[in-house]
């Protein structure tokens, strides 16, 4: 069945948006229980955006927000991609590449140079085929994380979505992320 899609900004949603939201990326992410609960649609930073999918409810869903990042010696806008995620019951269908490939029109409309996002080395597969690149790296260090205050270093890919730039204009150095993820 296919999806209506549309893209929302965050101050355009409301409590029941918010709950509605909370609920599916509940289900999106059993890794943390209790996290999506009542209105809490994210997880560390908001989104100023949102690709949502639905079905008469939601049933696909991606996080946008706008940052700078430092890569090397260079403070890099990015856009940064999170909460990616489709229903299960929905797994399998081609919402995941949809809803990558609505991401990635709408980094275009906002003009950013690349698109960012970190996933679970599993997942490397399905972002290199929808149009992004690992980023090599010798190290991601993440902005302190309420959910997860031990966390500095992590040991996951970062994806890079070229948009307004070439992947070759992309810095090289380590990866400082000053900015919760999405």
């Amino acid at each position: 069945m296919p999806l209506t899609w549309t893209v929302a900004r965050e101050g355009d949603l409301g409590t029941a948006d918010h709950t509605e939201l909370a609920a599916m990326l509940a289900t999106a992410y059993p890794q943390y229980p209790g996290k999506f609960t009542g209105t809490r649609s994210w997880l560390g930073a908001r989104p100023e955006a949102r690709v949502v999918g639905r079905d008469g409810e939601v049933a696909a869903h991606a996080g946008v927000v706008r940052r700078f990042v430092r890569a090397g010696d260079t403070d890099q806008l990015v856009a940064i991609v999170g909460l990616v995620g489709v229903r299960p019951d929905l797994a399998g269908a081609g919402h995941g590449r949809e809803v990558m490939a609505r991401t990635a029109a709408l980094l275009d409309d906002l003009a950013v140079p690349f698109g960012l996002l970190l996933c679970d080395a599993h997942l490397t597969g399905f972002y290199t085929a929808c149009g992004w690149h690992a980023r090599p790296c010798a190290s991601t260090t993440l902005a302190f994380d309420p959910w997860n205050p031990a966390a500095e270093r992590v040991d996951v890919p970062a994806m890079v979505l070229p948009v307004r730039a070439a992947l070759a204009d992309w810095p090289r150095g380590d990866l400082r992320w000053n900015t919760q993820q999405v």
